[in-house]
């Protein structure tokens, strides 16, 4: 069975959150770890919270340090960073964590708007003409190769670690999925970086790294990412999807609108019938929310409205099965 799963940030864990989780009837998670929590005391504690809590952390990381661009443009301080990364995979493996997180997954969006296709929340919103008018991010261009030639160290120095303490390591692609913006390439833009992506980790240790398998980043790319059923069916039966993030959106870039699942133009139940049919029985995550107001009840009540659907979806699609 699918483990619907929501995510904890290690700073902000709350005991109401806890009984939130436990009151939509939920036992995964994902837990978040910032710069300050991310050493071995902070990290137990976080744990043992939340395991006393009936939950099972399913996948953990720190996005400060999995994201680092000192790794990912291969700055004179990479070596700093990668310790620093590993060394919290080592916690996290001898924790009993299974997934880890790795890979430069960039992310952009033109911001949060109301329409009526979000019925009057805030969605985020990606113009893929206006991102594509910024100024670049660092000082020269950084070009697709030398990405590639980056993660490849990377793959070198953290593959082993990760081996060594029980860990996959599962990788986000790029949001949105476009090759160059900003004057800086993406590591993952199409399911065809995957496949090459997988190849070179594999070439390093066999089997340790997996895909964090966006939904939305799929549907933002359209056909130029790939075919979103044909590709998870392909990644699941590889046993590489670690993580599923559920989500639709309006229409592929360079304009789209985040979508309630019933919403977006991608029919969100067939996806449920592939990851039911070949046996998927990792993580799924509801992934981005509208931001709604706190008068009909915030973040908590989306976040709620989003599991539930899901887990509709799940239901259904297993009972179809049997």
């Amino acid at each position: 069975m699918m483990k619907p799963q929501l995510g904890i940030r290690s700073h902000t864990l709350t005991d109401d959150y806890l009984q939130y989780m436990r009151q939509m009837n939920l036992s995964h998670c994902f837990v978040m770890f910032d710069n300050d929590h991310s050493n071995y005391e902070d990290v137990n504690r976080t744990l043992d919270r939340v395991r006393k809590a009936g939950l099972t952390v399913d996948d953990a990381g720190n996005d400060a340090l999995y994201k680092h661009w000192s790794i990912y443009l291969g700055l004179e301080d990479r070596d700093l960073w990668i310790e620093k990364y590993n060394n919290l995979n080592r916690i996290l493996g001898q924790a009993g964590v299974p997934v880890g997180y790795i890979g430069n997954s960039r992310v952009a969006h033109t911001g949060y708007f109301a329409s009526d296709i979000t019925h009057g929340a805030k969605g985020r919103t990606i113009d893929m003409n206006e991102i594509l008018t910024r100024p670049p991010l660092y000082d020269k261009v950084v070009e697709e190769e030398e990405l590639w030639e980056n993660f490849d160290y990377l793959l070198k120095n953290a593959l082993p670690v990760a081996k060594e303490v029980g860990m996959r390591l599962s990788l986000h692609p790029s949001d949105p999925p476009f090759p160059m913006y900003q004057g800086c390439a993406s590591l993952i833009y199409n399911s065809d970086c995957y496949r090459k992506a997988i190849s070179m980790a594999d070439a390093v240790e066999p089997g340790i790294l997996g895909i964090k398998f966006c939904c939305g980043c799929w549907l933002e790319g359209g056909e130029k990412f790939g075919n979103l059923l044909a590709d998870l069916r392909e990644f699941v039966r590889a046993k590489r999807v670690l993580t599923v993030h559920f989500r639709n959106v309006s229409a592929p870039i360079p304009n789209c609108v985040e979508t309630l699942a019933e919403d977006g133009y991608f029919d969100m139940m067939s996806i449920m019938r592939v990851l039911v049919e070949e046996g998927y029985d990792q993580a799924i995550y509801p992934d981005h929310i509208f931001q709604t107001d706190p008068a009909t009840g915030g973040d908590l009540a989306a976040f709620a409205y989003a599991i539930g659907y899901m887990k509709g979806l799940m239901n259904a699609a297993y009972s179809e099965l049997s």
